[in-house]
């Protein structure tokens, strides 16, 4: 990719001055990736700098201390006045829920685990920078791992058994339920979990049982 003829100019919204300033002196050192960068502390402030300075790229923090607003409706409302712009979302905490409304319903275009170092944060303003999404490796595990924490008791019996070699019949006999609702769970839980099929499901939750968070895939 040549990145010298996609450079982000970049706002980054955050109420911490400290973080917002400690990451504009690390973007400064990157001006293959970077062009400007503006600082904007909160809602009123990110308005203004993107009806006035040129901007295509958010990097914008999903927490703020204001009862008014969060990094949702800031999300929303730049999507909504200029759906162009990349947002790359920044958090501590990541949920499935966020995840679900940030992608699916604002249509973000990043999700950074705010901890990481630059080399994630500069892969995450390239892959925008060339309509790609990007969801670093330490979120893509939490989510991983809260699909799973999600899943129904009786889910859980199924694909326990069912990583334990028992068959369909073996599981309903041993749940005392019929087969087909055991196939329905299945079928349920293969989807939840974007499994190819149920040697893949297995396979991936065998992964998350023994804890290899970040290659369940």
């Amino acid at each position: 990719m040549n990145l010298k003829t996609k450079k982000a100019d970049v706002l980054i919204v955050d109420d911490s001055v400290i973080f917002a300033q400690g990451l504009v002196s690390l973007l400064e050192q990157y001006p293959d990736y970077v062009g400007s960068i503006q600082v904007a502390h909160n809602y009123e402030q990110a308005l203004k700098a993107l009806a006035t300075a040129t901007v295509n790229t958010l990097i914008l923090d999903l927490n703020f201390e204001s009862e008014d607003y969060n990094g949702f409706v800031i999300a929303k409302k730049v999507k909504t006045l200029y759906p162009k712009i990349k947002i790359i979302i920044l958090t501590q905490e990541a949920k499935i829920d966020n995840y679900e409304v940030l992608f699916k319903h604002i249509h973000v275009d990043g999700y950074l685990d705010k901890q990481l170092g630059i080399e994630e944060t500069l892969g995450a303003l390239t892959a925008v920078m060339h309509n790609e999404t990007y969801v670093d490796k330490n979120i893509k595990a939490m989510l991983e791992i809260g699909k799973w924490l999600n899943i129904s008791r009786r889910e859980k019996d199924v694909i326990n058994l069912l990583s334990e070699g028992f068959t369909q019949k073996e599981i309903a006999d041993n749940l005392n339920i019929s087969s087909r609702t055991v196939e329905t769970h299945i079928k349920n839980l293969t989807k939840k979990m974007e499994a190819k099929n149920t040697p893949h499901l297995v396979s991936i939750y065998t992964r998350y049982k023994n804890g290899n968070r970040e290659s369940l895939y």
